[in-house]
């Protein structure tokens, strides 16, 4: 009977743990990517409202007013929307990443698993034929 080689099975274990620490990575870079986005917005927006709140305190005419606003919340929205792409592009490279970095590993173990089943077989075939060689010998004996 063939004893599984043990070696073979933990080199296969590791291919699943270098799967989750290889996703884990590209996440943790993916995600710090959208936080740092994230954060520019938010300062970009600070800056752009406390700018505007300065320009509506020196206006003295309606129209300048309607003006100002019009300008502002069509920047505003414009940002806005241009923010919420690019955050959105962050976050399907992050999918295409974590996909390519399983594929990746996945393809890795499938190698790994196609070698150590290759060598389990070659153990036991090399058992059978001891066995079987073990066998002609003791029939050989009986027969004189």
């Amino acid at each position: 009977m063939a004893n599984p080689n043990f070696d073979d099975i933990r080199e296969l274990g590791k291919y699943q743990l270098d799967a989750f620490n290889s996703a884990t990575s590209s996440t943790a870079k993916g995600l710090r990517a959208i936080a740092a986005e994230a954060t520019d917005y938010s300062k970009q927006s600070l800056d752009n409202s406390r700018a505007y709140f300065e320009r509506l305190l020196r206006v003295q005419k309606i129209d300048d007013i309607v003006q100002l606003q019009s300008d502002f919340y069509r920047n505003a929205y414009g940002d806005f929307f241009a923010r919420a792409s690019r955050v959105g592009e962050l976050c399907s490279n992050l999918a295409k990443e974590a996909l390519v970095s399983v594929q990746s590993v996945n393809e890795q173990a499938a190698k790994a698993a196609t070698e150590a089943t290759s060598k389990i077989v070659a153990d036991i075939g090399e058992q059978t034929e001891k066995l079987a060689a073990r066998a002609r010998e003791a029939g050989s004996k009986s027969e004189h």
